[in-house]
């Protein structure tokens, strides 16, 4: 800070005696220096700071800190030394104390993410102080996005991990800033989930937010809203809510998916290729998943439900999803037939009329004086060439085969 307040001296004496013109320079030394790269770079906005916790172990409250760091790293450093500081509000107390000690830290630039070694004490903290801290931490952490997106913990030796056995990758948005009664955070993120229409013989899509705790992962958390069945009215859950969902994982691009034999059960007299598709459509839309392997209680199904076979992969198929018309458009079947009827008809009665014109021949046209041969109202009577123009068809929308979760 010092040699910030040096500089800012400096060029207020050269503004103040160099000329006009000579000022203008200034300006511009002043901007190619605030442009070096090594400069120190201070943070005072107001959105920046620390997280504390209160007496009590149930809130966090963003305390306004000023950091002055010159790399990621330093900014790292900066915010765990400011965590270990006590408040200056004796109704708070900082997160990093006691069982709570980082050790050590890593820096991965290219995915930005800063995984924490804290000491083995750290497993002795109660639920309620541990949910907090941790999210205290990473909170501080990833508010500055633009350096870190993502925290891990490693406790001794020992990473803390999903239900899957997978290093647990955290975000600052995961996390409440207050607890009752659970002692987990809440992970949320906007999805698209198949289940089946209302006739019960295709698929449907349906976005919703979906809401999970931090131990399970998302693909899990899409098989067990399956099993919860739909929100929107109108709509039928595709898999009986007896499944038990043992497990879902994803390893090189393919979701395993084991379920118990509920799973193989047809719901409501529903094909169970509509089980089979609404699983997979819903877990091929996550990014990295292009194939679904389904396990009944650990192990393939041999096994054949309506002679379809589940031993092997499955890859998303939207032709069996449905997407409703909308309100006003005219259903494409019959009315296309009867229009191409109409049509017909039409242009049957036209032919007629300019064959029985030409029998006549000229001066024997069967019209009124002064009638046009070629007007609509020439030798046609109530004919249907008279009602054409009213008659005919209103174009038909094209059907599009695009699907609201793609």
């Amino acid at each position: 800070m010092r040699k910030n307040k040096f500089f800012a001296v400096l060029i207020l004496s050269l503004c103040l005696v160099i000329p006009l013109t000579g000022c203008d320079l200034v300006k511009d030394i002043l901007w190619h220096w605030s442009r070096n790269k090594d400069v120190e770079i201070t943070t005072t906005e107001a959105s920046h700071g620390v997280y504390q916790m209160n007496l009590n172990e149930t809130r966090l409250i963003k305390a306004a800190c000023e950091l002055s760091t010159d790399s990621a790293e330093e900014l790292i450093s900066s915010c765990i030394e400011e965590m270990r500081q006590a408040p200056s509000d004796n109704a708070y107390k900082c997160l990093i104390y006691g069982d709570v000690q980082v050790t050590n830290y890593i820096y991965d630039s290219s995915s930005r993410l800063v995984t924490l070694y804290f000491d083995p004490a750290y497993n002795k903290l109660p639920p309620s102080r541990e949910i907090l801290t941790r999210a205290g931490i990473v909170k501080t952490l990833t508010q500055f996005s633009d350096d870190i997106q993502f925290v891990s913990f490693v406790i001794g030796s020992e990473p803390m991990t999903a239900a899957d056995g997978t290093a647990l990758l955290m975000r600052g948005r995961d996390f409440v800033d207050s607890i009752s009664g659970n002692m987990e955070y809440v992970r949320e993120d906007y999805v698209t989930m198949y289940f089946v229409s209302g006739d019960g013989t295709r698929l449907q899509a349906e976005d919703v937010i979906v809401k999970y705790l931090s131990k399970i992962n998302l693909e899990t958390a899409l098989v067990n809203s399956l099993v919860s069945g739909p929100i929107t009215k109108g709509l039928k859950p595709s898999l009986s809510p007896d499944t038990v969902v043992n497990k879902v994982s994803i390893r090189e691009g393919i979701c395993y998916v084991d379920v118990d034999k509920t799973f193989l059960e047809r719901v409501d007299g529903q094909s169970f290729e509509l089980n089979i598709y609404s699983v997979v459509n819903t877990l091929t839309q996550m990014t990295g998943v292009s194939r679904v392997q389904f396990l009944i209680d650990g192990d393939i199904f041999t096994g054949a439900v309506e002679g379809m076979h589940i031993d092997g992969m499955f890859e998303k198929n939207m032709s069996l999803v449905y997407r409703p018309e909308k309100e006003g458009t005219v259903p494409p079947s019959k009315p296309a037939e009867n229009g191409d009827a109409l049509k017909k008809d039409i242009e049957q009665q036209v032919k007629e009329n300019q064959m029985s014109s030409e029998e006549t021949g000229p001066g024997e046209t069967g019209t009124e004086p002064g009638m046009d041969v070629n007007s609509d109202e020439a030798g046609m009577g109530e004919a249907p060439v008279e009602t054409a123009p009213e008659a005919e068809p209103e174009p038909i929308p094209e059907n599009n085969e695009e699907n609201t979760g793609e």
